[in-house]
């Protein structure tokens, strides 16, 4: 596929600006709706131009030709009221007196180029202004192609870009990398990370920052010293894990609550120069994630539930009796390494008490946590995250448990091996989660359960708007990125060994577009089945 067609694939409604060129030569000033332009012929100082740029859409390539036109609203010729334009890159040309600007990119101007055009005022009023964006996304295949440069090409189609730097095979054990974000560049390690994960064709990856902060503009912060990178190579929708995430921390906030959120963004993400496409960036969960979120006893334990043992109860998942309390789990933080001591009290006392006895507080944990965790991996089926795949963490001054969620490609209509799932299906995770059981089972605290669905699903996240409205902004935000990411890992992800036989069978396969409409009917039947469920 061409990149001019693969372009069209991936420019939506919501990343059109504007319209195409208009020719003021045919004196066709008539722009069409949706046009992004100024009209200040009644401003104060006389009469103006009024002016407009006509500008399609803001996605190019290395190697497109870009042609705008601008035209005066007044009926006077851009030269005629005096239009001039800052910014201009090597090598485009404006002539005012035809209003075309002209650009012919080629493998060197990758990035993004902000055009501020201005048109005089009579009376000294301060002048007519227009800034129209327009970004350029690397292109090997460009005349006088070249990598990009980490401190140069900071965007690509308006999302920031992760430059890791490395200069071998990545791995899975740490190696020395420059790390640069938004130009912004510092020194560390990076690594492939994950489990199955790290079996992918495009992996995920952790990176080190060797104790220096790097700015991420979409948390409004810093990130201390870590950050992980999740890749999309199990999810063409591209938002499965962002958008679990982000109704983590919606939850939390209509409640008014502080929880331990990791915090996502959409990036680009590039390895030695070569682009390896769409990325979640995420915190990685320790001690200083802890701390950024304002948990300033960041000293304490942090254990992370690694398989389906992590169960809360005195059984394995397999059902014979635990030899050791803290099976299922790895500890990722807090000293001694080795001294588990505090979960093991905890699942020693979970696992041993009553329905009752749990609804009374035996435990040492935030009881609104659970039922939250409860009611997010119920609605997006998220059947792999109900007991592994989460973090725990308790404070040295504190005996209460936090919960923490993690890892949810599995979730949204598709499991770990991308496999469809029913959107009336019905999990109550008892075998997952000891305190998902007594949740149910004891009155008062299905009680509180019931009212808290209830209240989530009508004026919180849990509902189908909430999760739609979401979905229309990642996409605006993604713009074409992901037709670019898909028709670069389309041949890999549809012939990995993880799933390909078994995806084969089913003959479910999507592309990009067909999943992003299988995840909104899915959301909605969903949704039917959650209202159905509530008491």
């Amino acid at each position: 596929m061409t990149p001019a067609a693969l372009l069209l694939l991936g420019c939506t409604a919501g990343t059109v600006q504007g319209v195409d060129a208009l020719d003021p030569a045919d004196g066709d000033t008539d722009v069409e709706p949706g046009a992004d332009t100024a009209d200040d012929t009644d401003s104060p100082g006389g009469p103006a131009c009024g002016l407009q740029v006509a500008a399609g859409s803001p996605y190019y390539w290395e190697g497109d030709t870009v042609r705008l036109g601008v035209t005066c609203a007044s009926g006077m010729s851009p030269a005629e009221a005096g239009v001039t334009v800052l910014g201009l890159p090597d090598g485009a040309v404006f002539g005012p007196t035809s209003g075309i600007f002209e650009w012919e990119t080629d493998g060197r101007d990758g990035g993004r180029v902000d055009l501020t055009w201005t048109a005089p005022t009579a009376g000294g009023a301060l002048p007519e202004s227009q800034v129209v964006t327009l970004w350029v996304a690397d292109n090997p295949d460009a005349p006088a192609a070249r990598a990009p440069e980490p401190h140069a090409y900071t965007e690509e189609w308006g999302l920031p870009v992760v430059h890791i730097e490395v200069g071998r095979p990545m791995t899975q054990s740490e190696q020395p990398a420059t790390i640069t974000v938004r130009g912004e560049q510092v020194e560390g390690a990076a690594k492939i990370r994950g489990a199955f994960s790290a079996s992918y064709t495009k992996p995920s990856y952790t990176l080190d920052f060797d104790s220096a902060e790097l700015g991420v503009r979409e948390w409004g912060s810093r990130t201390r010293g870590h950050m992980v990178l999740i890749t999309a190579f199990d999810d063409i929708s591209y938002v499965r894990q962002k958008l679990i995430y982000d109704m983590w921390a919606e939850m939390a906030a209509v409640q008014g609550v502080e929880r331990l959120t990791p915090r996502t963004f959409f990036a680009v993400v590039y390895l030695d120069g070569e682009y390896q496409g769409l990325y979640t960036g995420c915190d990685r969960i320790d001690d200083e994630f802890v701390r950024h979120m304002g948990f300033e006893d960041g000293e304490g334990n942090l254990y992370k539930a690694v398989s389906h043992d992590a169960n809360f109860k005195l059984e394995h998942s397999s059902g014979a009796p635990k030899g050791w309390l803290g099976a299922g789990y790895e500890k990722a933080e807090g000293l001694p390494e080795n001294d588990f001591s505090d979960l093991e009290a905890l699942v020693g006392a979970v696992g041993a008490a009553s329905d009752a006895e749990i609804a009374s507080g035996v435990h040492p944990i935030q009881l609104d946590e659970f039922m939250d965790w409860f009611l997010l991996v119920t609605y997006a089926l998220a059947e792999d995250s109900a007991g592994k795949n989460s973090y725990l963490y308790v404070g040295p001054d504190s005996e209460d448990f936090r919960f923490i969620p993690w890892d949810f490609n599995h979730s949204w209509g598709q499991d770990w091996r991308t496999l469809r799932e029913d959107p009336f299906t019905e999990n109550d995770y008892r075998w997952n989660n000891r305190i998902f059981i007594a949740l149910q089972d004891d009155p008062g605290l299905r009680s509180q359960l019931d009212a808290r669905a209830l209240a989530l699903h009508e004026d919180g996240p849990l509902n189908a708007d909430w999760v739609n409205a979401r979905l229309d902004e990642y996409y605006e935000t993604l713009g074409p990125g992901p037709a670019r990411d898909w028709e670069r890992w389309k041949d890999a992800h549809r012939s990995f060994g993880g799933w390909a036989s078994l995806r084969n069978q089913s003959n479910d396969w999507e592309d990009h577009a067909g999943e992003v409409a299988f995840l909104r009917d899915w959301v909605a039947q969903r949704d039917d089945w959650f209202e159905s469920w509530l008491p």
